[in-house]
């Protein structure tokens, strides 16, 4: 952790001892969005829809809507041209919306996103663990088609992104799967190896209140996707930092700047590679 720390100070001084301009000048967030919303011709279309599923209610612990398995398969294609499916019998509520999350984000169950819900949870949802597809992508990737399918049902754009915020902060992550790769073909995912959300250890709270200034951060902006991935990956990184006190001796020599953007470059979870981000004008609550 040290030398990795050391490095990060090393980096700093290249960008002026200032992590904000050289995460700003590394950063990816002002990047223009490719989703269904922008790109609508790359593909955002449901196939087999609209979703059937089969009159076999099944109860799950500690959920709060029933889960009804799918009678038929279902694919989506999103924008940028890539195949998602949900094999028949896949377990779905019709909502992706983590439970923490429901107070705050509303019902999650209307019929403009009973399809984008179900393929999202052919890939991550609880009861689905033996299911062909999976973690069969990257968690990031999951979450992302989750919002182009919302668009496609014809949720409205800061309702879906709103939605796409819920599951990015509370819902599933996973380890990446071998290749990383979105595939309809073969039988189960690749587990590979053992993953840790570092969000699990923040307190249900904590993150309602991150989810909060979400909310607010979209319903006063419009983000592009891009620039929103960017803002929650600092909330994400504000949670995770406020639990993990870093060494004294590290502070000492590095302060806490240069710890934060060592923890930025040592996360496996930052494949979408969206540091820290901040809008002129904007708290760093998103007011």
């Amino acid at each position: 952790m040290r030398k990795l720390a050391l490095l990060s100070a090393c980096v700093l001084a290249v960008a002026g001892c200032d992590p904000t301009t050289y995460i700003a000048q590394s950063s990816r967030a002002e990047a223009p969005e490719i989703s269904c919303l922008t790109q609508p011709q790359g593909g955002c279309s449901f196939s087999q829809s609209p979703l059937r599923v089969l009159d076999e209610p099944v109860e799950l612990p500690r959920r709060p809507y029933k889960f009804f398995p799918t009678a038929d398969p279902l694919n989506f294609v999103d924008a940028h041209g890539k195949s998602w499916n949900a094999p028949p019998r896949t377990l779905t509520d019709g909502a992706s919306i983590p439970k923490i999350f429901i107070s705050i984000v509303g019902d999650p169950t209307s019929p403009e996103y009973i399809n984008a819900a179900a393929v999202h949870d052919a890939y991550c949802g609880v009861g689905n663990e033996r299911g062909p597809m999976f973690h069969r992508a990257k968690w990031e990737d999951v979450h992302v088609m989750f919002y182009d399918g919302l668009i496609v049902g014809g949720t409205p754009e800061i309702r879906a992104k709103i939605m796409f915020a819920a599951v990015w902060l509370g819902g599933p992550r996973w380890a990446d799967p071998t290749g990383a790769v979105v595939s309809t073909q073969g039988q189960g995912a690749a587990r590979g190896p053992s993953f840790h959300n570092p969000l699990d250890a923040v307190p249900t709270w904590e993150k309602q209140e991150a989810m909060r200034k979400a909310k607010r951060y979209i319903e006063r902006n419009r983000p592009p996707l891009p620039r929103l991935i960017a803002y929650l990956r600092r909330l994400e990184n504000d949670l995770v930092r406020n639990q993990m006190p870093a060494p004294e001796d590290e502070f000492q020599h590095y302060g806490d700047e240069g710890y934060y953007f060592d923890f930025i470059l040592d996360d496996p979870a930052t494949g979408y590679d969206y540091p820290e981000v901040t809008d002129p004008g904007l708290g760093t609550d998103g007011t």
